[in-house]
């Protein structure tokens, strides 16, 4: 860690919570992405960012430097998510008589540049739904994995360290992943 992250950290624990916002501002897009990858939908995501940034909050006098401060706030907000993830599942389950209306995913800012035709706009637009679905598709840990080292540009022993997991265990994932968008993605490659 950085002598200016420790100091900080140090001010925080001893309840500086402009300290904590100066600590987390550097991490803020990270975690944001981190928890849409995992639940699909940016409100949600929002929600659990909130929640494990209080979380982070309330935990940090206990947390002793014994690892990076980032991979700590990163597993907060993992296992936000998960639990999230888990919750709506089971209200999915007891609620399988009453279906939700509510969608899943919401618009996305697509840059468009003025040279794009209104048509290359909406294919773009397309094909980055469908490839938000089939990333969606995947188990919890293999879009982790997957998010983790393809799309946020992590190192597989980075993001191992992040999912807790071996590094034998994210190649695993990553493998099952890739194979999964395959067969899903196949049909629209084909052109």
């Amino acid at each position: 860690m950085k002598d200016r992250e420790i100091e900080l950290i140090h001010k925080a624990q001893k309840g500086d919570s402009f300290a904590f916002e100066q600590l987390i501002s550097s991490y803020d897009r990270q975690v944001l992405s981190l928890a849409y990858s995992i639940v699909g939908n940016s409100d949600d995501a929002q929600d659990i960012y909130q929640e494990a940034l209080i979380s982070a909050y309330k935990a940090l006098p206990k947390f002793r430097m014994q690892s990076d401060f980032f991979t700590w706030l990163y597993r907060i907000a993992v296992n936000k998510a998960i639990n999230f993830k888990r919750k709506k599942l089971q209200y999915q389950v007891e609620s399988i008589t009453k279906p939700d209306s509510d969608s899943y995913g919401s618009d996305h800012d697509l840059r468009i540049s003025s040279s794009e035709t209104p048509e290359e706009v909406t294919i773009q637009k397309e094909m980055k739904d469908i490839i938000e679905e089939a990333v969606l598709l995947l188990s919890t840990q293999e879009r982790m994995a997957f998010v983790l080292c393809h799309q946020q540009g992590y190192k597989l022993h980075e993001a191992a360290e992040l999912m807790d997991c071996t590094l034998g265990t994210v190649k695993s994932y990553l493998f099952r992943s890739r194979e999964k968008l395959k067969v899903h993605l196949k049909p629209y490659m084909e052109n």
